[in-house]
């Protein structure tokens, strides 16, 4: 018999390749003048943004561009960019990129017409925390040029304070896009570093959410089906960027991984993540990969069956025989790709374990909740100390 669970992705996915060139149809339904939100000058000079532009204006919908975003957005780029937003008279936000992109989008979104700065709407995971006013937010349209945040599905802006070096989100109903375009043309000129990062943040994604106490029915599906894609698709994307099926597999895994996002809970090694990129200023994909195979074998103590079914689908085969294979696989997934990294390797030390724990409690509280197995302190720097 199964358990009561709630399901909610309210966004209407437009998949497959070409499928950019709906844009204009469905930012015509949405509103009249678009600000398309970019980190950085790339996108304008490979001239999709030109691209973008023309089809928007073909369907009567006017634009404008702003990439003033880093790779790990900061919350007064949102502020400024929201300033930028209300001074053009926009009314939809497109957002052009990885996640890093697609979150700052939806922080525009909300702080364009919601009072104070978007950090006064980090959700910290308490009853009292500021929660954006759907009605006050502006439709989102996110365009994903990676495989691996989710965050084209998901209802989270994730920013970063330059100043405390916090790395919380802004978590909300309505910071889920109208409509996503997952167009794997767009990502077929990827670097294979980036598409091994953003590769293995969709299998964290998934093994964590498949793992998490808050996994349901509906996201247990969705990331079996996302594991396999990644372990039989992410060396092929990452050895031949213009494998087009590849590519679509991985962006069909990102997808999937995103629902499951939305639903049931990351856990420890996001919540570590999200303080150690806080710190360190690095990729999230590296964050994760640096301490992946420590919370796996913390975590795997209490749900061996769902562990010993991860290494299963990442091979292809059977279930694996014990935890440590499915901890093999996972790490030989991880030195194929390039991406087997130490904390060390991003500029982490020993003194800075204690603020990565406190931040990770602090607003990754819920995650480390919902972990299968219950968190003790020193548990968590002995993880970080072997992730050295």
């Amino acid at each position: 018999m199964l358990n009561c669970f709630q399901n909610y992705l309210p966004v209407r996915i437009i998949f497959g390749a070409n499928s950019l060139s709906q844009i204009g149809y469905h930012a015509s339904l949405l509103g009249k003048k678009a600000l398309i939100v970019t980190t950085g000058p790339y996108f304008e000079e490979c001239g999709l943004i030109n691209r973008i532009k023309k089809i928007l204006a073909e369907a009567d919908v006017t634009s404008c561009h702003y990439d003033a975003i880093s790779p790990n957005p900061q919350y007064i780029e949102v502020d400024r960019c929201a300033a930028y937003a209300r001074e053009q008279g926009v009314d939809l936000v497109i957002g052009l990129g990885g996640g890093s992109a697609m979150d700052a989008a939806k922080g525009v979104a909300v702080a364009v017409k919601h009072e104070g700065s978007i950090w006064d709407y980090i959700w910290w995971g308490k009853p009292d925390d500021r929660a954006p006013d759907p009605q006050k937010t502006l439709p989102i349209i996110t365009v994903t040029t990676t495989s691996g945040t989710g965050s084209h599905v998901t209802p989270y802006s994730v920013l970063t304070n330059p100043e405390t070096h916090e790395k919380p989100s802004v978590a909300a109903d309505a910071l889920f896009a109208k409509v996503a375009i997952v167009d794997p043309e767009l990502m077929l000129t990827l670097p294979p570093k980036i598409t091994a990062s953003t590769g293995f943040d969709i299998l964290f994604h998934s093994e964590e959410g498949y793992t998490s106490l808050t996994a349901t029915p509906l996201t247990d599906l969705y990331n079996e089906k996302a594991i396999a894609l990644v372990g039989q698709y992410l060396p092929r994307a990452v050895q031949d960027g213009s494998d087009i099926e590849a590519r679509t597999a991985l962006a069909f895994a990102d997808t999937l991984a995103g629902f499951s996002l939305s639903v049931a809970s990351i856990t420890l090694n996001h919540a570590l993540g999200h303080a150690i990129g806080g710190i360190s200023n690095t990729s999230h994909g590296e964050c994760l990969c640096a301490t992946a195979l420590r919370t796996m074998q913390h975590n795997s103590l209490a749900a061996c069956e769902k562990y010993l079914r991860i290494g299963g689908l990442l091979t292809g085969q059977a279930n694996a025989s014990c935890i440590e294979e499915t901890i093999q696989t996972v790490d030989r997934l991880l030195v194929q790709n390039g991406m087997k990294i130490k904390l060390s390797q991003l500029g982490i030390k020993t003194g800075d374990f204690s603020n990565i724990l406190r931040s990770a409690k602090k607003y990754m509280g819920p995650s480390l909740e919902h972990n299968p197995r219950t968190i003790v302190d020193q548990e968590v720097i002995d993880i970080l100390s072997k992730s050295m």
